[in-house]
């Protein structure tokens, strides 16, 4: 940015090189040097929550004293005994498991649908509360409408 070649900017570089405008590189610089900071910053959220951002992913197998759920308004040892029965039930323990396999499974199809371009594909794939709720749930839902 600072040399005013504009390489990684090519819209930028054709606008001024079309129209002979003067571009204030300095104020670009701030802009690209605050995104940066910023993006930074956030980046150290997501490091400092790991143990929280797994517990949404697998709770389970996450050690509650790791996270952090003052944000959520959720006591811990509440919290703690209720995963305790999740994970002691054989059953819910199953079938938690399972449900998070299906929904990553239709994450993945979703993907390799779209990178192929394959929109009505999309369509074709289960809705999730109907993996969640069954189909009970969706007709309901869609009677209300």
């Amino acid at each position: 940015m600072k040399s005013g070649k504009l390489l990684y900017f090519k819209n930028l570089k054709q606008y001024r090189d079309e129209t002979n405008a003067t571009i204030d590189t300095n104020y670009f610089s701030i802009a690209l040097k605050n995104m940066k900071d910023g993006f930074a910053e956030r980046c150290e959220q997501f490091k400092t929550n790991k143990s929280t951002l797994a517990f949404i992913v697998n709770p389970l197998n996450t050690n509650t004293n790791d996270i952090n759920i003052e944000p959520f308004g959720i006591d811990a040892g509440s919290l703690q005994m209720q995963l305790l029965g999740l994970k002691t039930k054989d059953l819910w323990s199953g079938k938690f498991t399972e449900l998070k396999s299906k929904l990553e499974e239709l994450e993945v199809q979703k993907c390799m649908h779209i990178a192929q371009h394959k929109w009505a594909a999309l369509k074709e794939i289960p809705r999730v509360e109907t993996l969640t709720f069954g189909d009970g749930i969706v007709f309901q839902n869609a009677t209300l409408r």
